[in-house]
């Protein structure tokens, strides 16, 4: 069949809808398939195998003249007796084996990074950092390596000191480690497995995090010991004193109580929403504002900032993490954790009072598994009973 002989044109390839092969002349076809998707395939005979090339789907960057050419550059290279399939991979391959040689691990981590942030990839500054202290510290070993050469070695070698004495830091590095080799082979910088996943590869090395030594919940001081804290802790008069004070009454997590912003405080119906993309679970959660919790909204009113409730007075800012604890180890507490307050509200209220468990698990907005308790939940009665909870919290805090 001659090149001379083409068949089809853009009006016919943009009218035709039914599936099938449709011949342009010289081994060139429209492929339309069920889902109505179209594409171009050149076909091609050579040392007696029958090979089928694609050239690309249709679209106004690869019309039918585009096509045209390329299926004219793949003829000539089998005229030439050169498989234009093998040439294309080998052209491939070494494309990616040039950008491994031109990148290091560290000049990776610079781009996903940049990748990331343009995204919102982090739903917080402090988880950033967190990423960010990990791979360029405790990733450190890999940084000068060529990305086409890390190997699960590597990487076992990276991680293997840090693994027995701080397992949890160890762990997060190979879980971020994973993720900018991941991003690196979706981009087509690195080619091959990812030398930093764990089922049936890391696994083989390293002992399962669990097993080396056993979780520890959050450091928590005993609920008898909450007002006496309390007391303290209004002695102080600061705004990170407040900030603390604020966690423990509404028995939020830290970065909920840090990161509130006065769109999600409504102070005449006396709640405090939290949306579902600063959730842990990812769902919205009310937070009633009684007593002193409210008292403490008021109060930040006093010193407005135009979108954080309670804002870092040195520089208008989100308290970081440490803002809490460094107040409580001004007060002598060293032993305890911000997060460990959750507990402290739980054990008090499953210990010393008569509340429904699902209304005291509501309140730290934990998710529960049975159905017929989560439609429960759902309703006012529950939040009318959460706020009976948290007035006597309030109460057996100041006492």
């Amino acid at each position: 069949m001659s090149r001379a002989i083409r068949k089809l044109n853009r009006a016919s390839v943009k009218a035709i809808n039914i599936p099938g092969r449709y011949g342009d002349g010289d081994g060139l076809y429209l492929i339309v398939k069920k889902s109505g998707r179209k594409s171009w395939l050149y076909r091609f005979r050579l040392n007696g195998r029958r090979r089928d090339m694609g050239l690309g789907s249709v679209s106004l960057s690869n019309n039918i003249d585009v096509v045209r050419k390329k299926a004219d550059e793949a003829r000539a290279l089998v005229q030439a007796g050169i498989d234009p399939l093998e040439k294309r991979e080998t052209e491939i391959e070494a494309r990616v084996e040039e950008i491994e040689r031109r990148y290091t691990f560290a000049e990776i981590i610079d781009l996903f990074f940049k990748s990331k942030d343009s995204t919102g990839y982090f739903r917080t500054e402090q988880t950033r950092r967190r990423w960010y202290f990990c791979l360029t510290t405790h990733a450190e070993g890999l940084h000068s390596t060529q990305l086409s050469k890390i190997t699960t070695k590597q990487v076992y070698r990276v991680l293997e000191p840090l693994w027995m004495i701080k397992t949890e830091t160890a762990s997060r590095t190979r879980l971020y480690i994973e993720a900018v080799l991941a991003w690196a082979i979706a981009m087509e910088y690195r080619d091959g497995p990812n030398p930093a996943v764990w089922r049936g590869n890391l696994d083989q090395l390293l002992t399962p995090k669990e097993r080396v030594k056993p979780s520890k919940n959050h450091a928590a001081l005993p609920w008898q010991d909450i007002p006496k804290l309390m007391k303290q802790l209004r002695s102080l008069k600061t705004p990170a004193s407040y900030l603390t004070e604020f966690i423990i009454l509404t028995a939020a997590r830290s970065g909920e109580a840090r990161g509130a912003v006065w769109d999600e405080i409504d102070l005449e119906a006396g709640v405090w929403e939290i949306p579902a993309e600063r959730m842990k679970m990812k769902r919205p959660h009310l937070v009633p504002l009684v007593g002193a919790s409210r008292r403490l909204v008021e109060w930040a009113q006093e010193f407005p900032h135009e979108t954080i409730v309670f804002s870092n007075p040195r520089n208008r800012r989100v308290f970081s993490y440490n803002a809490p604890m460094v107040t409580l180890r001004k007060l002598g507490y060293h032993d305890i954790t911000t997060h460990g307050f959750r507990s402290s509200f739980k054990t008090w209220a499953l210990e010393a009072t008569n509340f429904p468990t699902q209304a005291i698990e509501f309140a730290l907005a934990h998710e529960t598994k049975n159905t017929v308790e989560r439609a429960y939940i759902r309703g006012n009665r529950m939040f009318d009973k959460r706020c009976e909870i948290m007035i006597s919290w309030d109460k057996f805090c100041a006492s």
